[in-house]
């Protein structure tokens, strides 16, 4: 090997590296902000009550346990999961939009929910494989940290936007890092 095949594989470990670390602290950055983006759509244009804290917390965790024990043994990439989790987070943004204030809606916000939290779940429970636990809890959880404040930052310095754009840009490049190293976008055996 030369000296230059060295570098060159070296640099391709170290690339491999910072993807392996920075891919659960994107995921957790992109579940901050949904999360806390969703809690404050509801929050603003649904009900400012207790229930609706509850309803964003227990739907999550509802999905989390479905993504956790069942979803993630269908034949669907994670990418898939995270595109479908993107897909409920517009709906629930459109219609919190298009009809504000209408309690009529509040089953649907909570289904929505709930498949937004199975992303999480399926997730955890396929990356489990890959990584140590403690390992991914501690990318994940910070970057969740940063990603709920940083939803919070956006949503008082930029408004609705912040929250409507910033999961979108997030995912992205988590679907992308997904891509890059094929392990992460990982199907069941």
């Amino acid at each position: 090997m030369t000296e230059l095949e060295a570098v060159l594989s070296s640099d391709e470990m170290s690339n491999s590296q910072l993807v392996h670390r920075v891919y659960p602290l994107l995921v957790g950055l992109l579940l901050g902000l949904v999360q806390t983006g969703l809690f404050f759509q509801l929050s603003f244009t649904y009900s400012s009550n207790f229930r609706t804290y509850v309803m964003v917390v227990i739907g999550w965790l509802m999905g989390s346990v479905v993504g956790l024990r069942v979803a993630t043994k269908w034949p669907i990439p994670t990418n898939g999961f995270l595109l479908m989790a993107l897909f409920a987070y517009a709906i629930s943004s459109s219609m919190l939009q298009l009809r504000p204030f209408e309690t009529t809606f509040g089953f649907l916000y909570a289904f929505l929910t709930i498949l937004i939290g199975i992303y999480p779940g399926v997730f955890f429970a396929r990356m489990g494989t890959i990584y140590q636990v403690r390992q991914l809890f501690f990318y994940e959880n910070n970057g969740f940290i940063i990603g709920l404040v940083g939803a919070t930052l956006l949503f008082m310095l930029v408004g609705r936007l912040g929250i409507w754009v910033s999961p979108v840009l997030v995912a992205s490049l988590v679907i992308i890092l997904g891509m890059y190293g094929n392990q992460y976008d990982i199907l069941p055996t």
